[in-house]
């Protein structure tokens, strides 16, 4: 007996020899076998030491000594592509069809906007061998490919995902269900698939097929045979989008209800520029389509808070359901949003912000009700007819009531436009290009086509208006409220009756010098540490608003008297002394002033508060309240500067201490940490320090250098980073870094200034202490980066654990005595 194998290309793999084959010309092997038995342990073993690209390649077939005196031709003629063959032997009892061992399990598709509501459930194939194994969905239709069997496998499929939907799931839920296009292009599938619901007593609008861009296909035929399905009430999901052969061009031509984003787009999304932009601009496509996007592949937290930010809301992934045979129902655990995402989260817009809902009647409905609505409704203009639940017209006041009219439907006007509920803003700013002056009301309808309410094109127009201003209110460098919105905020405190007004106003002091002597980068550091600084102190301060305006001011707006906004304002004082230090050069930092083109010198990180309260009459408005916290701003100026001033019938001037202890040992702290990582297992596994990012959040990002400088790995990432910084690093030679030469040339620790990071765009810092302890064992540097927002919380959350530990020990002291 023997297996020959017949293989063109030009990569034959060394194993061949190994395992006895012998080269019987160009291209044809020959193995020599004992037994019957003897072909699929041979086989095995070929497969797995063969490359896979090489065994497509390969025709096999198994002949004895009688078929070895047949024609060359007749052996040809059994040759069968490797894996064919080899299927066959692995598993025999498929030969017989696949549909007794074909499983459904269910993952749920999970609507974040309703709490974890269970939107619907997609029904996946899974094949349960004889011997109890189950075999996932990739290895079940590989093993169909194979065995040239794909299309019987899609159909096995979906003939018990409909028993199983009647079976298990509730009744009216709904079933996405995968259709290969190979399928869904038959002839005959469209009709046996209307049999297989009627005689499951199944409504087509329960069902969503989810096209599967597995092969190419031509996209104007795809999209014919959606529309027929669609005619017929199946809503329609592109599935894999941003994975598939045709992508954009099926985007284009099919009308989908959904679009599926593929797992490769999704999965730790957040921070990565790449796919965010591509998620964004699949968002935008959908939303200009009429189509609701669905996010697979969810596994981390992050990745939920990032498509909330995004606006997508149907979301599937292993972090809140894996598939299971047995359907979930009700409702999934999904996450917390981060309280920082959702600070970061954009303003996106929702229809629903917009319509209303006058009544609507079927239009069957007798005239007589209908003018009873408008009878009981002086102000009601008109009211939408339906038909079946779906908008078909709008009946105007003067119609319904006029007596020539004798039926709601010889009344009726035809709609002008029907807009999808998920609809975005661009796409309803092109609505109303395309409309111009007509204002008819717009008809909403929900995923099924479904009544839910009209929208006016003028109140869309108010809307968008109102957007645009609040839109602009925000300062791009601290994201602060800034301009009209912000004056506006302190004119209503002002107006309110028996109101208070505590606003306090805060100038960096020599801040132009600044920006002459060190140039807008460090500037805009300066301006983003004050910005986070003041983030971070107030966050516990629920009535706070915190603006920015100009180039140096910012202001913190309070609603009531808060006892502790000195103390508050005296801790970000010092944190502000603490960080903008590492804006200056060492220097500069050692005299305590920097000295300018002009000769003037001028102190190091300083800056002056002034309290407007309203102890002597509340001012008449914001210009007023300007005046007088430019008065007290001068009497902080005239005491150097650094200080905080309270209005009062004689101000009160606070100068904070000169030092900080507590805040000042904020770098050792982060240095500490890192000597103790000096412990901690760093291999080549790029996520070996996840756990140090878990419970260090401010790191960005930690390398490790040799003794001469070369990154000895690929950098350690922190995972809400990726995409932001770029992966590997490792054998780059950074022997000329100023952080390695310090550390190498001096033995200490470094801590660098604030620098604008050129990979996230943000202000970072970087720290790095050496390996091996004393300069004779000197054996690297390990390396981290921290950003701005990163350590603004840091000196937060110290600056208040040591002052509970302070209030702690005045409470022991008693007990001492």
């Amino acid at each position: 007996m023997e297996l020959l194998l017949k293989y063109e290309g030009h990569h034959v793999p060394a194993c061949w020899l190994r395992l006895h084959g012998m080269r019987m010309g160009r291209n044809v092997w020959v193995f020599k076998l004992g037994r019957c038995g003897d072909v699929l342990r041979l086989m095995q073993q070929l497969e797995q030491e063969s490359d896979a690209q090489v065994l497509a390649l390969t025709l096999v077939t198994v002949v004895d000594g009688a078929q070895g005196q047949q024609s060359a031709a007749m052996l040809l003629d059994a040759a069968v592509p490797f894996m064919v063959l080899f299927t066959r032997l692995q598993y025999p009892w498929l030969q017989d069809g696949m549909e007794p061992y074909v499983e459904v399990h269910f993952q749920p598709i999970v609507d974040l906007s309703r709490g974890g509501h269970i939107y619907g459930q997609e029904a996946l194939c899974r094949l349960r061998t004889p011997e109890g194994q189950l075999l996932t969905g990739q290895e079940t239709f590989t093993l169909a490919r194979h065995l040239g069997r794909v299309d019987a496998l899609d159909m096995a499929l979906q003939r018990k995902a409909l028993q199983r939907k009647v079976q298990d799931l509730e009744p009216g839920s709904t079933l996405f269900l995968n259709v290969l296009p190979s399928t869904l292009m038959q002839p005959e599938w469209p009709q046996l698939f209307f049999q297989w619901l009627h005689c499951h007593v199944l409504a087509p609008h329960e069902i969503v097929i989810e096209v599967v861009e597995s092969e190419k296909v031509d996209p104007a035929a795809l999209a014919q045979r959606c529309d027929e399905l669609r005619s017929q009430g199946v809503r329609i999901a592109l599935d894999d989008m941003g994975a598939g052969f045709n992508c954009l061009s099926v985007l284009a031509m099919v009308r989908s209800d959904f679009i599926k984003v593929d797992r490769g787009l999704v999965h730790e999304a957040r921070g990565s520029r790449v796919r965010s932009v591509l998620l964004e601009a699949l968002v935008s496509m959908a939303e200009r389509l009429g189509a609701t996007v669905i996010a697979e592949g969810l596994e981390r937290p992050e990745d939920v808070t990032f498509c909330r930010s995004l606006g997508i809301h149907l979301v599937q992934g292993f972090l809140l359901a894996r598939p299971t045979h047995t359907p979930l129902q009700g409702v999934v655990n999904v996450p917390v949003a981060e309280p920082a995402a959702t600070a970061q989260r954009q303003d996106r817009f929702s229809i629903t912000d917009v319509i209303e809902s006058p009544p609507a009647f079927d239009i069957q409905t007798p005239l007589t009700m209908v003018r009873q609505a408008f009878r009981e409704s002086p102000a009601l203009p008109w009211c939408v007819l339906t038909d079946d639940g779906r908008p078909v017209g709008v009946l105007p006041r003067g119609k319904a009531l006029s007596r020539s009219m004798r039926t709601v439907a010889q009344g009726a006007e035809p709609l002008h436009r029907m807009l999808p509920y998920n609809i975005g803003l661009s796409a309803l700013s092109r609505s109303l290009y395309l409309e111009r002056l007509n204002a008819s009301p717009w008809a909403v309808v929900d995923e099924r086509g479904c009544y839910i309410g009209t929208l006016e094109p003028l109140m869309l127009v108010a809307h968008m208006l109102a957007r645009q201003e609040h839109g602009a209110s925000l300062h791009p460098l601290s994201q602060l409220t800034t301009g009209p919105t912000l004056r506006q905020s302190i004119e209503m405190r002002i107006a309110r009756p028996h109101g208070h007004l505590e606003l306090v106003y805060i100038d960096l002091d020599h801040f132009k010098a600044f920006n002459d002597r060190y140039g807008f980068v460090r500037g805009d550091a300066m301006i983003r540490t004050l910005a986070e600084i003041l983030r971070n102190v107030f966050a516990t301060n629920a009535d706070c608003m915190l603006g920015h305006i100009g180039g140096d001011d910012f202001i913190v707006l309070l609603d009531h008297p808060d006892p502790m906004l000195v103390p508050q304002l005296l801790r970000a004082m010092a944190q502000f002394h603490t960080l903008a230090r590492h804006l200056y050069d060492t220097d500069d930092l050692q005299r305590g002033y920097f000295v300018t083109e002009d000769g003037e010198s001028h102190p190091v990180a300083s800056m002056s508060v002034s309290c407007v309260n309203g102890s002597t009459g509340m001012p008449q408005d914001s210009v007023e309240a300007s005046a007088r916290a430019a008065k007290l701003k001068k009497i902080g100026k005239t005491s150097g500067g650094n200080v905080i001033v309270v209005e009062a019938d004689f101000p009160h001037v606070i100068q904070p201490e000169d030092s900080s202890p507590h805040l000042s040992g904020w770098e050792q702290q982060v240095l500490d940490i890192l000597l103790r990582l000096l412990q901690e297992p760093r291999g080549r596994d790029p996520h070996a320090l996840d756990h140090v990012f878990k419970a260090y959040p401010f790191f960005e990002v930690l390398f490790e250098l040799d003794a001469e400088g070369v990154q000895t790995h690929a950098n350690w990432i922190n995972p809400l980073m990726y995409g932001r910084i770029r992966g590997g690093g490792a054998g780059a030679n950074r022997s000329a870094q100023s952080y390695f030469v310090h550390v190498r040339d001096s033995g200490r620790p470094f801590v660098s200034p604030i620098y604008l990071s050129s990979a996230t765009e943000d202000f970072c810092l970087t720290i790095a202490v050496p390996i091996g302890g004393a300069r004779t064992d000197f054996s690297g540097v390990l390396v981290g980066d921290l950003n701005l927002a990163s350590m603004a919380s840091l000196l937060e959350n110290r600056s208040m654990h040591d002052k509970i530990m302070h209030r702690g020990s005045e409470q022991d002291m008693p007990l001492q005595a």
